[in-house]
């Protein structure tokens, strides 16, 4: 087990966890039965049951950092995901502090109970079993699922199996490639090409989006060199990369970022950070003081989906934004709604009035364009334009929008 797996073997007869050990981690059981047993202070060592699939096991260890008060070992070959004290940080750092007290509340009392009782092995007649208990409870909220794809996320980020498609920024009026958005891809070696709708609300959750994220800002920092050693004239085409509310958590966010851009040596005019509306109003606090300082750096800052669920005005002024990207749900239905239509030239009067940069995300049609256009709206994206491509296709697309001048 010295490489990184999203799953843990263990044959039958191994100890997975030695009662007085640090607990540094927990597991699921998918297959495989295991045994637990409890030594006392006398020396009597007491039986106290088994688990088979379904259930989680050591995960006391990983709530309140106390060593480990039994000793599991497996009694056929196991197959196990293995959840790690940061998983288990990652998760609860967000939670509502209520939810956190009495998580730990109820844990110390039942380290208490079992300290004073050193026994659990006879079960009240009629109860459920525990292990019953936690199958169907995990059934429930499918943690099964959610627990594979995350550990498969980490190795998916630790052995290369990650991708950036890149979505052409365009100047409508010229044609011209203005800039790129990087969006994530994940290559899975058996379940092919996993869409992002599926595993990017997983990262968010359990935090590794943080760890995703930093790689995508060094792929898009090496690839501007890249592109700068092929296509000196191209330096002022810049590259967006998407940001979730879960990275602003990551105090080191900026640092690491600074860091990257430092170790790459690539200017932070290059860079636009994409988030959306809802992070503004979930953390406005440590929002604005990070986003502050991506100004200070020189990096842009963008609102995606703009004109959806919580738009307001007000932040437009609070908060250091260069850009704003029409909802695509707008573009598609302005030929067809007059009201909508009045909203999108509502979104393109900020551009004077408020000195922003207004991209048209979504377009599909040439009439979509073609409407945009008699707006004055000149920046968009969208499949009309060009569909995400692989950095191999980035070159010959430049080369066609954006011809080399002699």
């Amino acid at each position: 087990m010295d490489t990184l797996k999203a799953e843990k073997f263990f044959k039958a007869g191994e100890i997975i966890m030695a009662q007085g050990d640090a607990g540094t981690c927990a597991y699921f059981i998918q297959e495989g039965r295991v045994g637990i047993v409890v030594e006392k202070d006398d020396g009597k060592v007491l039986d106290m049951g088994t688990r088979g699939p379904g259930s989680i096991i050591g995960e006391m260890a990983i709530v309140d950092n106390q060593p480990r008060s039994a000793t599991i070992r497996s009694l056929e070959n196991c197959r196990l995901l293995e959840i790690t004290k940061d998983d288990f940080a990652r998760s609860v750092r967000g939670a509502n502090p209520i939810v956190r007290l009495i998580a730990q509340v109820i844990l110390m009392r039942y380290r208490d109970i079992l300290r004073r009782s050193q026994m659990l092995s006879h079960e009240a007649a009629g109860a459920q079993s525990p292990e019953l208990q936690e199958k169907e409870y995990a059934e429930q909220i499918n943690v099964v699922q959610a627990i594979k794809m995350a550990n498969e996320f980490k190795v998916a980020i630790a052995t290369g199996q990650l991708r950036l498609h890149y979505q052409p920024i365009i100047s409508i009026a010229s044609g011209r490639v203005l800039g790129f958005e990087a969006l994530m891809r994940w290559q899975h070696p058996e379940r092919g090409l996993i869409p992002p709708d599926l595993f990017i609300p997983m990262a968010e959750d359990s935090g590794l989006i943080i760890e995703a994220s930093r790689w995508a800002v060094r792929e898009v920092c090496q690839l501007i060199k890249r592109l700068d050693k092929l296509r000196p004239d191209l330096d002022s085409v810049y590259f967006s990369v998407n940001m979730s509310a879960t990275d602003f958590d990551d105090q080191g966010f900026l640092e690491s970022f600074n860091g990257i851009l430092d170790e790459t040596r690539t200017s932070a005019s290059r860079l636009n950070l994409e988030i959306t509306e809802r992070l503004l109003l979930k953390q406005p606090k440590n929002v604005k003081e990070t986003l502050d300082r991506c100004r200070d750096l020189g990096i842009s800052v963008v609102i995606d989906d703009f004109g959806i669920g919580y738009s307001s005005l007000s932040y437009l002024h609070q908060y250091p934004i260069d850009a704003l990207k029409i909802d695509k749900s707008f573009i598609h239905m302005m030929r067809r709604d007059a009201k909508v239509l009045g909203l999108v030239k509502s979104i393109l009067s900020l551009r004077d009035n408020l000195a922003i940069r207004i991209i048209a995300e979504g377009v599909e049609e040439a009439e979509e364009a073609a409407l945009l256009a008699s707006l004055n709206c000149d920046v968009a994206q969208g499949y009309y334009f060009s569909r995400p491509v692989a950095e191999e296709h980035l070159y010959s697309l430049l080369a066609q929008r954006n011809p080399l001048q002699v």
